[in-house]
Parts: structure tokens; C-alpha cells; sequence
């Protein structure tokens, strides 16, 4: 390819860097918000996702986060040192560790997300009920073209 030659972008490019360079402002918002918790954006998911589930394991919550379990339990252990995580042994399998809050890692996530809600409030403020649902709908199929993609 020459220098100066020009790329043809393809049907929906815009749309695409559009959506990508909201979801790294979305990111960048999250992360100054939870900063001011202490607390990164995996962090904060975790967090989140024991909430809702207590007693998951790490490799459930590696699987639902689309991390790698390494990363997951790196997260938990300082997590664990700053007294808001704790890791129990499974009753059914001594080799998997059960995640729970401790009480100030769920006063902590309360608030975490709290800031996360007005964030969400902020780019909903801008949509109708009906461009909201459409919205959703439309990333729903986007991931599910995205998941073929993936297991090709």
C-alpha cells in the first residue's frame, strides 16, 4: 500500500469507532469515579458479581467476567488483604475457594455502585424508553455475531 493511499471503511465503521470510543470514555469515567473509593473497574466487578452471587468460585467468576483466572485471583487477593473479600473453602470440593463480602466490602459496593448508576443515568438521560430498548437490543445481536466470530 502507497503512502497517502486511501482505506475504503467498510459498512458500519463509523458506527463502530463511535460505539468503541464510548465505551473507553464510559471506561475512563468509571475508573475517575471508583478511583476516588480506592477501587479499579475489575475490582469493582468483582465486587459486584459476589454480591450477586455469593459463594461463587474463582473460576466461575473468571468465566462470567471473560477473564482468565489468574488475573481473578490476583484481584481477590488484594481485595482479600484490604478486608472486603473472603475466600472459604467449597463443602463439595476443598480444592475451590467460595467467595464472599465481608461487611465493608458490601458497604463498599453499595457505593461503588452507586457511582456506577450515575454514570448510567448520565447516558440514559440523553436516550427515549424506546431508544433505550432498541439499543439494547441491537448490542444483544452485535454480541452474538461477535460470539460466532469467537468460536470459529
Amino acid at each position: 500500500m502507497k503512502s497517502g493511499e486511501k482505506l475504503e471503511k467498510t459498512r458500519g465503521f463509523d458506527v463502530w469507532l463511535a460505539v468503541g470510543r464510548t465505551n473507553l470514555k464510559v471506561h475512563r469515567a468509571l475508573n475517575q469515579s471508583l478511583g476516588e473509593l480506592d477501587l479499579s473497574l475489575a475490582q469493582h466487578e468483582i465486587l459486584l458479581s459476589i454480591w450477586q452471587k455469593n459463594g461463587i468460585t474463582q473460576k466461575q467468576l473468571a468465566e462470567n467476567l471473560l477473564v482468565v483466572k489468574s488475573n481473578v485471583s490476583a484481584l481477590i487477593k488484594k481485595l482479600e488483604s484490604r478486608g472486603l473479600v473472603r475466600r472459604d473453602c467449597d463443602p463439595n470440593d476443598t480444592r475451590n475457594k467460595c467467595l464472599s463480602l465481608t461487611e465493608a466490602g458490601r458497604k463498599l459496593v453499595r457505593m461503588s455502585f452507586e457511582r456506577q448508576n450515575k454514570i448510567i443515568d448520565a447516558m440514559a438521560s440523553v436516550m427515549q424508553d424506546n431508544e433505550l430498548q432498541m439499543t439494547g437490543e441491537v448490542m444483544t445481536r452485535v454480541g452474538k455475531a461477535l460470539d460466532q466470530l469467537l468460536t470459529r
